[in-house]
């Protein structure tokens, strides 16, 4: 019986010969390598099957009885595709058999004629089992570290506050978007005091694993400085010195930070921003979409942690007022780098980034919503070729919620009582609109099975925990439009008509949700559902006919 516990890697050799099997397990034995021989392939197979990891190596006749050895080096990939298979034969490989080419096909396959002295076929196995086990220990450290960054990943995500946010008195909405894996970027978005909202965006110096640690860590100091009693009257300079002494304590002489803190206050139309050595804050007035200079004295300091005796002041603090439609856009430097795939390897043009950023902000004020501007910018930059990422990329939009009598808009956390007491407000805001009880229950239904479907996908993938998704409704000629925005799992973009959705989209998100249901209900109720991707964002909207009748089988 062949003892699989045995720590110590082994050779598989595999001859129909007895002598050659007892012959090459001598050699082998006596250079310390332990072997197991069997007469045939589906031995062989059974072996590897059980424990493939065990085996270093693989000797292999290419003429056997039962099968050829090029058929049993085909089973051996679809178990392991890495492992070393030797071809010991005693054909002559200048008879024109074309055995040697067919050898060579394999990289990891080698020939060893039988006639070969042992000392020779010794020391060839003994060199290219010193390199596989090299190669294990790279590949063992290589998936240990992606294991690593993408436990580091997950956590860093679970720190970051939810990616787009509208309250009845402002707005955010954010694009985190990684280099590799983890980031060094970081942002903080808070209610801060009565009327204002802190927003935080950060950028570490420096890239890959010692970046991301420090990112965790100052996201956690935010998170904890926002909430202690009397730092919500702080401004921005005394946020900045928090940060500074933060890392004179904690990372001097490691690393560093460039800064950009905002303080927004909807209600004054004012924003108070202090850049410590971020690129500047741009407000956009959809009047005029080119963002206009707002910092002509070039206020604002060094980074933070850059150097010790820093200490910013009211000198460096900007103060700009806002219209209530005006846009504030705040980006890490990583954008100016998106780079072309070409062979031209330039950079965007700011002047390019102005035009694609201001006709997007200057249609959704008029046209939509916000929600996913800062998505379909990036989208707009690699539509233009600029689609290679050199740093990691933030960009956050924030602004007053510009309420109009004829929009509701509001964001839902992912929570069924939530979601629930939101389709009863938009149902009360339906019966101000003077909108039948037909139409009223059928927009309810919608959105209520179209945000639990979002929530149990979430629950089910364990990827949407404390996640909010934000909604739309108005009415346009003869439906209403329910538009729902929600960051999380990738999803192809597509557009449908209701009824004709792809049976194999329709099935992968039953099985993953447990409520196919709610989306069966939601065409059955809708003229049209159209779905929209836009890097992590999901924009979903749902024509709902002001009249409804039902569709024929």
């Amino acid at each position: 019986m062949i003892n699989f516990q045995e720590s110590s890697p082994k050779v598989l050799i595999v001859d129909d010969e007895r002598l050659i099997r007892l012959t090459l397990s001598a050699k082998l034995k006596s250079i310390g390598y332990a072997s197991i021989a069997v007469a045939s392939v589906d031995e062989a197979v059974a072996a590897l099957r059980a424990n493939h990891s065990s085996f270093r190596l693989i000797v292999t006749d290419i003429m056997m009885g039962d099968m050829d050895g090029f058929v049993f080096r085909d089973i051996v990939r679809g178990i392991d595709p890495m492992i070393p298979i030797f071809f010991m034969t005693a054909l002559d490989p200048e008879e024109g058999s074309g055995f040697l080419k067919r050898i060579m096909e394999d990289g990891n396959s080698y020939y060893l004629p039988k006639s070969a002295k042992p000392q020779v076929l010794l020391r060839r196995i003994q060199s290219v089992a010193a390199s596989r086990r090299v190669e294990q220990f790279i590949e063992r450290q290589i998936q240990e570290q992606k294991t690593s960054l993408m436990l580091a990943s997950h956590v860093q995500n679970s720190m970051l506050p939810v990616r787009a946010l509208m309250t009845p008195r402002g707005f955010y909405t954010v694009l985190w978007k990684p280099k590799d894996i983890v980031s060094g970027d970081l942002y903080e978005a808070v209610r801060f005091g009565e009327d204002s909202y802190l927003y935080v965006l950060g950028d570490i110096q420096g890239h890959g694993t010692s970046a991301a640690l420090a990112m965790t860590a100052v996201q956690a100091f935010l998170k904890q400085f926002s909430w202690i009693e009397g730092r919500q009257t702080f401004a921005p300079e005394d946020i900045a010195n928090e940060l500074q002494k933060f890392f004179q304590r904690h990372f001097a002489n490691v690393t560093y930070m460039t800064v950009l803190i905002c303080i927004h206050r909807p209600v004054q139309g004012e924003v108070e921003w202090i850049s410590c050595g971020a690129p500047d804050l741009m407000v956009i007035n959809p009047e005029n979409p080119i963002p206009l200079p707002i910092n002509p004295d070039k206020r604002g300091g060094l980074p933070i942690g850059l150097m010790a005796d820093t200490v910013y002041t009211r000198d460096d603090v900007v103060t700009t007022p806002l219209s209530a439609t005006s846009v504030c856009v705040a980006m890490t430097d990583g954008l100016y780098d998106l780079r072309r795939n070409d062979e031209d390897n330039s950079s965007i043009p700011t002047a390019l980034m102005d035009e694609i950023g201001g006709a997007l902000i200057k249609d959704a004020r008029q046209n939509g919503s916000l929600m996913a501007t800062p998505q379909k910018f990036i989208v707009g930059c690699e539509g233009y070729g600029y689609a290679r990422y050199s740093d990691d990329v933030t960009l956050i939009l924030f602004g007053a919620h510009t309420v109009r009598d004829d929009i509701f808009e509001k964001t839902v956390p992912l929570e069924p009582n939530t979601i629930e007491h939101a389709a009863v407000e938009m149902g009360e805001w339906c019966k101000g609109q003077k909108w039948s009880d037909d139409l009223i229950n059928r927009v309810q239904l919608v959105m209520e099975e179209a945000l639990m479907n979002i929530h149990d996908h979430g629950v089910d993938l364990g990827e949407r925990w404390n996640s909010v998704v934000s909604v739309r409704l108005r009415r346009l000629r003869d439906y209403a439009e329910l538009t729902v925005w929600d960051c999380g799992t990738p999803v192809p973009s597509i557009a449908v008509a209701a009824g004709n959705t792809d049976t194999a989209f329709e099935l992968k998100n039953r099985e993953f949700s447990g409520r196919g249901r709610g989306r069966l209900i939601a065409r059955e109720l809708c003229r049209g559902i159209a779905r929209n991707r836009f890097e992590n964002m999901n924009e979903t909207i749902y024509h709902i006919p002001i009249k409804f009748e039902e569709k024929k089988a």
